[in-house]
C-alpha cells in the first residue's frame, strides 16, 4: 500500500463513535461492524487529509508499538476496509 495515499470514508458508509467504539455501517451490504479501540482510533484518523504514513505515526505515538508493527497493522486494517468498500484511497 502506498503510504502517501490519503484514506477517506466511502460516501456510502455511515459511522459513529459510541462509548469509545466506532460503529461502521456498510450501505451496500447492510453490514454493521464494531471496531476495537485501535481500529476506532484509526477510523477517527481517516479523514482524507492524513496519509497512511501520518496514521501510522499517530498509532506509534499513542500505543506501545514499533514503527514496523504499526505500519504492518495499519496497512492490513486499511486494506480490509478498502476491500469492504468502507474507505477509498486518494
Amino acid at each position: 500500500m502506498d503510504l502517501s495515499k490519503r484514506p477517506t470514508p466511502h460516501p456510502q458508509v455511515a459511522a459513529r463513535v459510541v462509548d469509545g467504539s466506532a460503529i461502521v455501517i456498510l450501505a451496500d451490504t447492510a453490514e454493521v461492524n464494531v471496531l476495537n479501540p485501535v481500529g476506532t482510533r484509526v477510523w477517527e484518523l481517516i479523514d482524507g487529509t492524513r496519509t497512511v504514513q501520518d496514521i501510522v505515526q499517530h498509532i506509534v505515538a499513542e500505543y506501545a508499538v514499533s514503527d514496523a508493527q504499526a505500519a504492518q497493522d495499519v496497512q492490513s486494517f486499511l486494506q480490509t476496509l478498502l476491500d469492504a468498500n468502507a474507505i477509498t484511497l486518494h
